[in-house]
């Protein structure tokens, strides 16, 4: 696969077997084998500071911006796509027209092993998406989410009370 249009911070490692493809990644990113980042030109794929992400994880946006806050850890497997229908049937696109949307991972997330991330779908910060969850609506800030689909279990008070965001001083 070939490489293009990517730029990487300061004291960034990206393994051997790595694919960005039009990406912005910021100081501290770590990016394990066998994980492919497409963006486009036009909408390149962003990724914050100390960003940890896993083997074999899929992020494909270019339809729609997908940015990945600081502080933010994928974990094996994951999948995020900004669009998604059937792209070679026009007969299937007037039952299910393809559809695109923004994905974002705000900051302090933890997204675990072989979840799937669907288009339009926005992670609060401070919150864990359990593994082999479905996401396919947004998740509230300092939340639990597991399952398919994705559904919220649990909320972390505690650090919610504490968090600059949520309460301002």
């Amino acid at each position: 696969m070939q490489r293009g249009g990517y730029a990487v911070g300061l004291n960034t490692d990206l393994s051997e077997n790595v694919h960005p493809n039009f990406v912005r990644m910021g100081d501290r990113v770590k990016i394990r084998d066998g994980v492919i980042l497409y963006g486009s030109e036009k909408r390149p794929l962003i990724i914050g500071n100390d960003v940890y992400i896993n083997a074999r994880c899929l992020l494909h946006a270019g339809s729609a911006p997908l940015v990945i806050g600081n502080r933010v850890t994928l974990s094996c497997g994951v999948v995020i796509h900004t669009d998604t229908g059937p792209n070679t049937s026009p007969a299937l696109q007037e039952i299910y027209p393809i559809t695109a949307g923004g994905v974002t991972l705000e900051e302090d997330v933890w997204i675990g092993t072989y979840v799937v991330i669907l288009p339009s779908v926005r992670v609060g910060h401070g919150s864990v998406v359990g593994a082999q969850s479905v996401l396919r609506s947004d998740v509230p800030p300092h939340s639990l989410v597991v399952g398919s689909p994705g559904q919220v279990v649990r909320t972390f008070e505690e650090q919610k009370a504490r968090c600059h965001v949520c309460t301002p001083r």
